[in-house]
């Protein structure tokens, strides 16, 4: 089986009942807009039933005596109850569009503050393992469908509910046995169109699942049309995304061909039989005197009501079990435990800047063991450099400094404190990176830099751009700081990508800084002017820096060469080559600045 059709396959780990609770949360945040709208919508349909009974008498007003001037003034009082009726069901409709109006929008809002808060707080491994575009197309469909489902709960069924229940008495006060016969016919339509539903599932949660993944690729190819230029890939990247949309597309047909031959075929014999079955029995009644013509005519105007809920019931169906598919792929990762936790609210407080690892054991799963045992010290104020090639461990360090993840033995302590025991948000705050491939928000460049202090002045920021070599670059661009860098910074060069980054920690100043290959990007000119800043930027900081260039490392108060996870050897630069040992091998090796790998 292919990877499409597994995931297609995949069915809701969710219950029914389960996004009912999810949904009935949501709705008692809001009990007065809750209650106004099923109160305001509840009083409309009870009106609306009442015309056919006024019609009824005006019906047997007229049948059953000679017509005259006093007749005609009787059928037109109650020509006017009618009137003052359905005025009423007009106004009290837009009533009900008035409350309905807060009451979606009020709660859209909340629930994408809730989800947006929720998924945040997922950890990397969680984002690494799902894709973006699905994420954002289940987020998407979730908040649709709630105002669908609220749609559907106010227009089709708790207003066929209540006309089948208001029908029903009004029905059974004019002749018990129609109204038995009507409530049997009811009954069993909807059962039939429930079974029907059972068929029909397994489709309809494919062609879901299919959708989630259609939204999936192409937010992946949009994402990476850039490599899809440079490898002049589109005409394969169009055929890879042409069979997951033909797929979808499949899977579609297959479910409305269905729908068409059984569902719909279904409800339209159900609606006949129930509106001849009835009328036959009623006719008979009147041929035999046991009914009044307005009785009929009562009969059949609540049948023909009856008959349009029913025939929408396939759709109500639909709407609701469609509902809780795609509200349920959302419920499914919320109820998914977080796997970073903050244990308590306890700030860290960094007042000297000491970093330890004890004994630290961890891996990324059970064959991809990372350390073992791994112990080191970084004094206050000290700046350490890492080295060695990819997959030695350097970059994870920061994961776990950060707490991206969490260790499975040992403690990583700042200034004595478990970084475990303190909140998240508290550690970060705490924290400087300047990553080896900075993504930038959609925004400005100003706004960018300010994301790493919010409230600092624009003297600030632009000290911080000047510091970071970028102010030169920026004055040169038509709208200066106001600048939108694109999507993840797309529209600047990747040194100006990494100036940029280099200006936001910079104006955080933050007291323990992590660079990870923050000069990579860099070519030696751009180089030499960061490393400047660098000075800057490093001073009364404790530091860790990554690198592959060495150049980059041979300024640092200690070096820590890692070769298979673990720390082999430790000194300045001076010291390591002194040593002769792998250090030295690699600067014997490098060529143009790099290690050769």
């Amino acid at each position: 089986m292919s990877k499409t059709s597994e995931q297609a396959e995949k069915k809701m780990n969710v219950s029914t009942k389960r996004v009912l609770q999810y949904i009935w949360q949501e709705y008692k945040v809001f009990p007065k807009l809750t209650i106004a709208n099923l109160l305001t919508r509840v009083i409309v349909i009870v009106i609306e039933v009442l015309p056919a009974l006024y019609y009824k008498d005006l019906v047997n007003l007229f049948s059953n005596v000679v017509a005259n001037t006093e007749i005609a003034a009787h059928g037109i009082t109650i020509l006017m109850y009618i009137f003052r009726i359905k005025l009423s069901s007009v106004l009290l409709r837009r009533l009900n569009d008035y409350v309905m109006v807060p009451f979606e929008q009020d709660m859209q809002e909340d629930l994408y503050n809730k989800i947006f808060d929720y998924f945040q707080r997922h950890s990397t491994q969680f984002f690494a393992d799902n894709f973006t575009g699905s994420l954002i197309s289940k987020i998407r469909k979730c908040i649709g469908s709630f105002e669908r489902f609220t749609d559907t709960l106010n227009f089709e069924i708790v207003p066929f509910v209540l006309n089948v229940v208001i029908i029903l008495i009004i029905v059974g006060q004019q002749n018990p046995w129609i109204a038995g016969c009507l409530c049997i016919v009811i009954v069993l339509s909807i059962w039939i169109q429930y079974k029907l539903y059972g068929i029909m599932q397994p489709y309809q949660d494919k062609a879901n699942a299919l959708d989630s993944e259609l939204g999936g690729v192409l937010s992946d190819d949009i994402t990476n049309n850039f490599n899809i230029k440079i490898f002049a890939s589109l005409t394969r990247e169009a055929k890879n995304f042409g069979k997951v949309n033909n797929a979808n597309a499949q899977a579609r047909k297959k479910y409305y061909y269905k729908m068409v031959r059984v569902w719909w075929f279904s409800r339209g014999f159900t609606g006949l039989a129930m509106e001849m079955g009835t009328m036959y029995i009623a006719i008979n009644l009147r041929g035999q005197g046991l009914l009044a013509v307005g009785i009929i005519v009562l009969l059949q105007t609540y049948i023909l009501r009856i008959m349009d809920y029913l025939g929408n019931m396939g759709n109500t169906f639909r709407h609701f079990f469609k509902c809780m598919v795609e509200i349920g792929e959302v419920v499914e990762i919320i109820d998914t435990p977080h796997s970073i936790v903050d244990k308590s609210d306890k700030k860290l407080k960094v007042r000297m800047g000491e970093i330890q690892f004890i004994n630290v054991n961890f891996g990324y799963n059970d064959k991809n063991h990372v350390f073992h045992q791994l112990s080191f010290k970084i004094k206050p104020g000290e700046r350490v450099g890492l080295v060695w090639p990819s997959g030695g461990g350097k970059t994870t360090i920061g994961k776990l400094l950060f707490r991206f993840y969490d260790i499975q033995g040992g403690q990583i302590l700042i200034d004595n404190q478990d970084i475990a025991e303190v909140s998240q948000d508290s550690l970060r705050s705490q924290l400087g990176m300047v990553p080896q491939d900075p993504i930038l928000f959609h925004r400005s460049i100003k706004e960018n830099i300010l994301y790493g202090r919010p409230n600092a002045t624009e003297e600030e920021m632009i000290a911080a751009a000047k510091m970071a070599r970028c102010y030169d670059f920026i004055e040169k661009l038509p709208h200066k700081y106001d600048t939108l860098v694109g999507e993840r910074g797309i529209k600047l060069s990747g040194g100006e990508r990494q100036r940029v980054a280099i200006a936001r920690a910079i104006l955080e100043n933050a007291p323990l800084l992590f660079l990870d290959e923050a000069t990579s990007a860099l070519d030696s000119e751009s180089e030499h002017l960061i490393q400047e800043a660098m000075e800057e930027l490093m001073r009364n900081k404790t530091v860790i820096v990554i690198a592959h260039r060495l150049s980059t490392i041979m300024k640092m108060d200690k070096i820590f060469v890692i070769e298979n996870g673990e720390i082999t050897e430790k000194g300045s630069h001076n010291e390591l080559l002194l040593k002769n040992g792998t250090y030295a091998k690699l600067r014997e090796i490098q060529s143009g600045g790099f290690i050769g790998e």
